[in-house]
């Protein structure tokens, strides 16, 4: 009887797994790296956030509807600018070969050391010879070193 209480509570435990981080979902038709270009930032400066974007070959990035990014860091962040987004001006479509920029500015009242901003870009991919498009959620996570 008390073996098969302790089978029971393991399978239980089993069914709900602890702490694991859940790895963020890949986008199998484009490459993502999030970058800050400053090395260091003092509180209240303003730092510059690069999203690059490699599509695989047949796929390209819509500019339409229009890319997202939201910040979760908020109280670390006091102001966001609007995204800028380098548009091949042939086809309409996301210049890949440049980055896509977002000026940020630290809060005023940011201590100094490590600080990891978070947030979420939403674009627009499509098939060149299918015709299909997807939307996908990219996880932004960076860390700035904020100095005295």
């Amino acid at each position: 009887m008390q073996l098969l209480i302790v089978l029971l509570m393991v399978s239980f435990i089993n069914l709900f797994p602890g702490n694991d981080k859940p790895k963020p979902v890949e986008n199998k038709h484009v490459t993502f790296k999030a970058s800050i270009v400053e090395t260091s930032l003092k509180a209240g400066m303003t730092g510059t956030l690069q999203l690059t974007l490699t599509p695989t070959k047949g796929i390209h990035i819509n500019l339409d509807p229009p890319m997202n990014v939201i910040m979760d860091s908020s109280a670390s962040i006091g102001n966001v600018e609007k995204l800028t987004i380098p548009k091949n001006e042939k086809t309409g479509y996301l210049d890949a070969s440049k980055p896509v920029t977002l000026k940020f500015k630290l809060a005023a009242n940011v201590k100094p050391g490590k600080l990891n901003l978070k947030g979420t870009f939403t674009y627009f991919y499509c098939s060149d010879a299918e015709g299909w498009c997807n939307r996908f959620k990219q996880p932004i996570d960076v860390t700035v070193t904020v100095s005295k």
